[in-house]
């Protein structure tokens, strides 16, 4: 490594990539508007509920909190993905989100593109397990 490119690196952390909660924490971040839009795409919701949601279909798994959401909830309005309409229950008004046409599509197209990288990290996982079986055979 040069030493400029040394000097940048001391000026920043780096992530423990063997680290288990680096990699979930990457995968919650890159799936949280994937699974809004999932959740949303079953039915209508207010804020809360779809926080709810999602951590309930994935088991976990993502679990954004509503300080992420609602500021995606908002870009996704403001894109024309989602509308919302005002409801007021037990005197609180609070927004109900649905998913739009564009909202749908954007969703399949979502799918699709995260189907494409689930096959990509199966064939990883098929290759590396197929390299380690032979590096451990090496090793005898």
């Amino acid at each position: 490594m040069t030493k400029a490119k040394t000097e940048a690196a001391a000026g920043r952390k780096i992530p423990e990539y063997s680290d288990p909660s680096y990699w979930h924490g990457t995968i919650k971040m890159s799936l949280s508007k994937f699974f809004v839009l999932s959740v949303l795409h079953r039915k209508p919701m207010h804020g809360y509920e779809v926080v709810q949601a999602v951590e309930k279909s994935t088991h976990g798994c993502c679990s954004p909190s509503e300080g992420t959401v609602y500021p995606m909830l908002n870009e996704f309005e403001a894109g024309g993905y989602l509308s919302a309409t005002a409801e007021v229950v037990q005197g609180r008004s609070r927004k109900v989100y649905a998913l739009t046409a564009k909202g749908r599509d954007a969703f399949q197209v979502a799918v699709d593109a995260w189907l494409d990288a689930t096959d990509c990290i199966l064939e990883s996982r098929r290759m590396a397990g197929g390299a380690s079986a032979k590096w451990e055979e090496q090793q005898e």
